[in-house]
């Protein structure tokens, strides 16, 4: 795979083609795309910058028992699909604004749900509906209501929400409810 960024490419044929729409480059680095239903911008190069300038995201900030298993389970916790489009967005996906536990689903099987967030705006917004990667992995755009990163206070950002049920419990103890 190739590297950019510091974040590894996923070759485009693992894209799926009906949730984005070819970008539009719009001036320097702002891009215009599709994801769903969202049509939004992206300024990639201050996403860059923004997430360089941070040494952690929320769950490495974090010792509850919840974001120490997600720190270990974090690999598996993404398809492939949402690594692409944080890496189309140039988040580091090891950078998130915040991670937290919801429930156990089954015995070493929980909910997780977080966000992470770009710079740029969210031009088509509504109660749209979540797109799905597989059965237990869904993501959204929304304009941000999240906490973020002291690097995008000063900056128009815009919020990627997920929710997964499939993210394995790891700690070596016992496992909440």
């Amino acid at each position: 795979m190739r590297q950019s960024g510091g974040l590894a490419r996923i070759p485009k044929a693992l894209d799926p083609l009906s949730l984005r729409k070819p970008e539009v480059p719009v001036a320097g680095n702002i891009k215009k795309a599709t994801f769903g239903k969202w049509k939004y911008s992206v300024d990639r190069a201050a996403t860059i910058m923004a997430y360089r300038k941070e040494e952690r995201g929320g769950a490495d900030t974090c010792d509850c028992n919840g974001c120490r298993n997600f720190r270990l389970a974090r690999h598996r916790a993404f398809p492939t699909e949402f690594l692409v489009l944080l890496d189309e967005l140039r988040i580091d996906p090891r950078k998130d604004g915040e991670v937290y536990r919801c429930a156990r689903v089954a015995p070493g099987r929980h909910i997780y749900g977080g966000w992470f967030h770009f710079v740029g705006t969210l031009d088509e917004t509504g109660d749209l509906p979540p797109v799905r990667f597989g059965p237990d992995f869904e993501v959204w755009m929304r304009r941000t209501e999240a906490p973020r990163f002291s690097s995008l206070r000063d900056k128009q950002i815009v919020e990627l929400g997920f929710g997964t049920e499939a993210v394995p419990w790891l700690l070596d103890e016992p496992e909440p409810m």
